[in-house]
């Protein structure tokens, strides 16, 4: 492979020339595959800054892949009333796995989404009932969209429900998609979640907020729910009354999630008490959805091995279609 001469930067509106959702989605599958044979390197640590916000450096390589990447994202939940800035922002450095020398920066919320909702996607194809139909998505931005527009790739769903804080938003989301998915994509407000969630087969929370958005009394036998914000989502009961409770990686959810630390610390829930983590299910070293009846929760913070196949082909892809702007480097 040739020494990088130059570095491709890539902005948002560049990434999203790339890759289509279901190529993302079967990328995402091969980077959970990878790491769960144990060929993904990678490592990640949030570094707080101030009482509330952090940013998390996130790096992953496949072995065999010719790029590996750095990927930093940032979490400044003032920035929208104080500077009309968006709470969240990510950005990625590739690097060439022969010289370490960088290859590619690129703007990366997109990506960040996009990766997130192909992973929740595979992982509810492992856990979920193959049958689901009915799905509520609480959270109507952009991680919400994406998740609606990646799960419809694996399944046959008749019916959605979008919950916001914001109808406006909801309401926006579900318009635009209907259309794009092909089946019902209905608002419901939060004040009558619960007959969206006693409904569904699977429920996935994408939000910014911290509030209990829903209890386990409301799930009917077989619901999937991927409880994936960074602030409480969740009724406790939710966690400590499934079936099978799933973490991505327990050294990363358990002393960030703020239900997990409560549980631990009331001694109602700790490690012993989790099913397994996912990457083991993935291997086959765990069973994961035994029977139809089955309650199963799936709480993530994101690992790298769906980043580590994702991130590369989007550079890829970005070179063959001649998107971006080469910035000359000195190495």
């Amino acid at each position: 492979m040739p020494v990088p001469e130059e570095i491709l930067y890539l902005t948002e509106a560049d990434v999203q020339q790339t890759l289509t959702v279901a190529e993302a989605v079967d990328l995402a599958e091969e980077g959970i595959k990878a790491d769960a044979a144990g060929r993904v390197n990678g490592d990640k640590f949030y570094m707080n800054v101030g009482e509330n916000s952090f940013v998390k450096p996130f790096s992953g390589y496949i072995n065999g892949e010719e790029y590996a990447f750095v990927k930093t994202f940032s979490y400044f939940p003032d920035n929208p009333e104080k500077y009309s800035r968006p709470t969240t922002s990510s950005v990625v450095i590739l690097f060439d796995v022969e010289t370490g020398l960088p290859a590619c920066f690129m703007e990366a919320s997109w990506v960040t989404g996009l990766k997130t909702a192909a992973s929740t996607t595979i992982t509810t194809a492992y856990l979920a009932r193959p049958e689901s139909e009915t799905i509520t998505i609480f959270g109507a931005g952009t991680l919400g969209r994406l998740h609606l527009l990646a799960v419809a790739e694996r399944f046959d769903l008749k019916q959605a429900f979008f919950v916001d804080i914001l109808p406006e938003v909801a309401e926006k989301c579900a318009a635009e998609l209907e259309p794009i998915v092909g089946f019902p994509v209905k608002t419901v407000s939060l004040a009558n979640r619960e007959s969206a969630v006693r409904k569904s087969d699977i429920i996935f929370t994408v939000t910014t907020g911290s509030q209990a958005l829903f209890e386990h009394a409301w799930l009917k036998p077989g619901t999937f729910v991927a409880r994936l914000g960074s602030h409480q989502e969740v009724d406790h009961n939710v966690i400590t009354k499934a079936d099978k409770v799933i973490v991505d990686q327990w050294k990363y959810v358990s002393p960030r999630i703020p239900e997990i630390i409560q549980l631990k610390q009331e001694e109602r829930f700790d490690f012993k008490d989790i099913h397994a983590e996912w990457t083991d299910i993935v291997a086959g070293k765990v069973p994961g959805r035994e029977t139809p009846d089955e309650i199963i929760v799936y709480i993530a913070l994101g690992i790298w091995g769906e980043y580590a196949a994702i991130l590369p082909e989007v550079y890829r892809k970005a070179k063959s279609l001649g998107i971006g702007q080469s910035l000359p480097c000195s190495h």
